[in-house]
């Protein structure tokens, strides 16, 4: 078997919704690794909010994060993009008007303006999530009290909207791309806006040029809505059993759940480790 770049997800991928990496998924990370096949992180996130765990440099070869929006290989940035001002305060625009609390995902931190920080605990008890694994999901979120002063937001994640997503899609325009939120923290309108351009599958195909890989020895593993376009680019794309209907239906191969040892089985059905 030739050498593999493996793209994946974290959140119910990697790591259950608490942020544990189980056993199994660490030995599966581990003789992949030993079989010469290179692991690349590929989240929504953004770098600050990974998971301390997931920052072993034996285990993985580098980080898609933001959805796409920065890339880093062996240490060095490949690509660092940055919403510019005007459409990002359009996007602010149009969530402000629905009434939504919203996070700005940026390099060096997850960023709200007073009211949503004000807000978010309320928001978390209005949903299904323990404070303390809304904590471990969310990284520290500082305030800022200008936050349309931001020059360097990559990603923005919003959170009990007043609308749909096909709403807000299309007072957006063209230039985002909004999906449905990887995980609910509310029962009402939560979602993800990114550049259009800058997603999973865009950020791949950037590592594959720079390490000179063909398309065809990648394999993604992934569990939630903004996985759909790295399952669907790369040559063997894998859902999680805990993945949604649309999500298995695009993939390849179906694995059993996070918390069933469904990353080290999928290792195997995909040939990576014995």
């Amino acid at each position: 078997m030739s050498h593999k770049i493996v793209f994946l997800d974290i959140d119910g991928t990697l790591t259950t919704f608490q942020g544990v990496l189980p056993d199994s998924a660490r030995e599966a990370l581990q003789k992949a690794n030993q079989n010469g096949h290179h692991m690349i992180i590929c989240t929504g996130r953004s770098g600050t909010q990974l998971y301390p765990q997931l920052l072993e440099k034996e285990l993985f070869s580098g980080y898609i994060t933001s959805a796409g929006a920065d890339i880093r290989l062996g240490g060095l940035s490949l690509v660092q993009y940055s919403i510019p001002a005007e459409p990002l305060h359009h996007a602010l625009d149009v969530l402000e008007s629905l009434h939504a609390y919203y996070f700005l995902q940026c390099p060096d931190g997850v960023f709200a303006d007073p009211e949503t920080a004000l807000a978010a605990p309320e928001l978390i008890s209005a949903g299904t999530m323990d404070p303390k694994d809304a904590e471990r999901m969310f990284g520290k979120v500082s305030v800022r009290e200008d936050i349309r002063s931001t020059k360097n937001c990559q990603k923005l994640c919003f959170y009990q909207a007043h609308s749909t997503i096909e709403e807000i899609q299309k007072r957006l325009g063209g230039f985002f791309e909004t999906l449905t939120s990887s995980f609910a923290v509310s029962d009402s309108c939560d979602g993800e806006i990114m550049v259009r351009g800058y997603d999973k599958g865009t950020a791949m195909q950037k590592v594959l040029d720079a390490t000179g890989t063909d398309r065809r020895d990648t394999i993604a593993f992934g569990d939630g809505p903004n996985d759909k376009v790295m399952l669907e680019f790369a040559q063997t794309g894998v859902a999680m059993g805990n993945a949604s209907d649309d999500l298995k239906r695009t993939a390849d191969l179906v694995t059993d759940r996070v918390d069933r040892d469904g990353l080290y089985k999928g290792f195997r059905m995909t040939g990576l480790i014995n």
